[in-house]
């Protein structure tokens, strides 16, 4: 398989070649699967982690879920983990990536998927007239 790469030239910003070179079919899927969340706890969760891309501690995240309140302190670390994993099955397999740092359990969002993940929560927040 031989690319043509004047096609792909980077000023080029002719539609079809756009759409060819970003559009990836399953991010629309994963983009309104993330919208269809209603849980405010999950959707907390994920602007936690999408706000910047980066290793969260399970200790920070839970003091943030406990902030908001939506449990009342009935959320804790095995509550946690098993809310990460529904995202992996929900959304896509390698969507939230864990990691023990230091012996305790980090979790992000993988870098693929935390511009969509904005996207879904910045859609429609503000409108422009």
């Amino acid at each position: 398989m031989c690319l043509n790469l004047e096609k792909y030239n980077e000023n080029n910003i002719e539609k079809s070649v756009l759409m060819e070179k970003y559009y990836k079919p399953d991010f629309s899927i994963i983009f309104n699967k993330i919208k269809g969340i209603r849980t405010p706890v999950k959707n907390d969760l994920l602007i936690t982690l999408s706000a910047d891309g980066q290793w969260h501690s399970e200790t920070r995240i839970l003091r943030k879920v406990k902030a908001q309140k939506h449990l009342g302190g009935q959320f804790g670390a095995v509550t946690l983990a098993t809310m990460m994993e529904s995202f992996n099955n929900l959304l896509k397999s390698n969507y939230v990536e864990k990691q023990f740092i230091n012996g305790e359990m980090n979790y992000k969002i993988a870098d693929n998927y935390v511009g969509l993940t904005r996207a879904a929560y910045n859609k429609h927040q503000f409108s422009i007239e």
